[in-house]
């Protein structure tokens, strides 16, 4: 079970943990892979507060680790999760409310992160062959890119028509694939497109994930540091001495995506509606303040000496007084209470591992060719580790996936997903018997 502290404050029973029985524990943590026991632990503890971002990380951290069926169940689930909020239809609308702290709603992500689950789910889709759902999949990450709560944006997120394009090229659909690139030739100008002939998709991640903080009650994104570059190189078995090598092209920025609203700087956005609130909130003060004017008018003492007609003409003016201070102390609550909910706290939970950059290129290659070498360069060209791939072949076409950095979160809790005290305290694991083992959860975090 996770064990928690008592956290102090306003922080709701939402945000804390809970504490499941060790054989509860136990059933849940048998099938997963042992690398993942403490974070899924985590997971089981947090709910569905967290589920979201709990199932991203980990679908992400059992594909690295070629757990595909775990992977998907998790990505499927976190799927399922946006799109009961984030679906493109009235009911969906009806339930992005802003009434609710961000802090305490069940955590969605970012359009970047909504984005990206798709992505993962689309290559889980690839590996296996089904190139018609991946190509689904890639199109439902679009879609998202064009999510901002009840804002519009351009979709600019050009990996995804990229790997559309991909899907349908691989399902043997050309002039859907014509169109897919066509959009992505829109919004990437330099990227080359796949030939004809290209059978294998190669896609490097290099650097690590964008990083939200708080700036009052905005949130700001940052990025976590330098990114690297990858070269691409492979051999023939007949003639391993003759290497053929390429330079991996940018598909994708995440954090641009993550800082941008279809092009438009984050901040401005966050801007104009911390500018929003302001004028709610000051619009509920005025309310409120004639609220209490037409109070004290309504509760006037009469005078001494006051005649029958001026008695009549007073209750009036005091009875309609009463119902205006009434009309205003309504405006002026709910206009301070709206203008409350609208970022009144930032949510600076993410998705910690994911990369910062996507790369990659197509290549022709024959089928004897079954590993890739990516060797991983520094920002300035030096080598910083090469790493064979094997070609996952499916259909007509192969798939290599490799990323430089960490891929199981180093924390198995996600940066802000509970109280600080939380945050810090021990997971503890249920051993065989019937003590239990002690791990601590690393106090070392995602860069803030």
């Amino acid at each position: 079970m996770v064990v928690a502290g008592l956290a102090s404050g306003c922080v709701t029973a939402r945000e804390q943990e809970t504490s499941p029985t060790p054989a509860v524990v136990r059933a849940y943590l048998d099938d997963k892979p042992a690398e993942l026991h403490r974070h899924f632990a985590v997971a089981l503890a947090q709910g569905d507060r967290n589920r979201v971002l709990n199932h991203m990380r980990l679908g992400l951290a059992a594909f690295a680790l070629g757990r595909d069926r775990l992977a998907e169940q998790l990505l499927d689930d976190a799927l399922a999760g946006i799109e009961a909020v984030y679906a493109d239809n009235e009911e969906a609308r009806k339930a992005r409310g802003l009434w609710t702290g961000e802090t305490v709603k069940d955590f969605k992500g970012e359009p970047y992160e909504r984005v990206m689950a798709y992505y993962y789910r689309g290559l889980l889709y690839m590996k296996a062959g089904d190139y018609e759902n991946a190509r689904a999949s890639f199109k439902g990450g679009l879609l998202q890119d064009a999510f901002a709560e009840e804002d519009q944006y351009r979709a600019d997120f050009a990996l995804m028509p990229f790997l559309q394009g991909w899907a349908a090229h691989c399902s043997g659909n050309q002039s859907l694939a014509a169109e897919d690139f066509k959009e992505f030739r829109a919004l990437n100008k330099d990227a080359p497109l796949p030939r004809d002939k290209d059978n294998v998709l190669v896609l490097v991640e290099t650097g690590s994930a964008p990083v939200k903080i708080s700036d009052g009650p905005r949130l700001k994104i940052k990025r976590s540091g330098a990114t690297e570059t990858a070269r691409i190189s492979w051999a023939d078995p007949e003639h391993p001495k003759d290497r053929s090598a390429g330079d991996a092209i940018l598909l994708e920025d995440i954090f641009r995506q993550a800082s941008t609203r279809g092009g438009r700087p984050f901040d401005s956005i966050l801007e104009g509606k911390a500018e929003y609130k302001d004028t709610a909130d000051t619009v509920g003060n005025v309310a409120l303040i004639g609220a209490a004017v037409a109070a004290k008018v309504a509760t006037e003492r009469p005078r001494r000496r006051e005649t029958k007609e001026q008695r009549e003409v007073r209750q009036q003016a005091q009875a309609g007084a009463a119902m205006i201070g009434l009309g205003l102390a309504v405006v002026g609550g709910l206009s301070k209470l709206f203008a409350h909910s609208i970022e009144a706290q930032a949510d600076t939970r993410y998705w910690d591992n994911l990369s910062d950059r996507v790369q990659g290129l197509t290549l022709a290659l024959p089928d004897k060719v079954a590993t890739l070498s990516v060797e991983f360069q520094s920002p300035g060209g030096a080598p910083l580790e090469a790493v064979e791939s094997p070609i996952l072949r499916a259909g007509k076409c192969g798939l290599v996936w490799a990323r430089h950095g960490q891929t199981v979160p180093r924390n198995p809790r996600a940066p802000n997903s509970v109280p600080p005290d939380v945050m810090a305290s021990p997971i503890v694991l249920p051993a065989a018997e019937a003590k239990p083992a002690v791990m601590e959860a690393k106090s070392k975090e995602s860069p803030q």
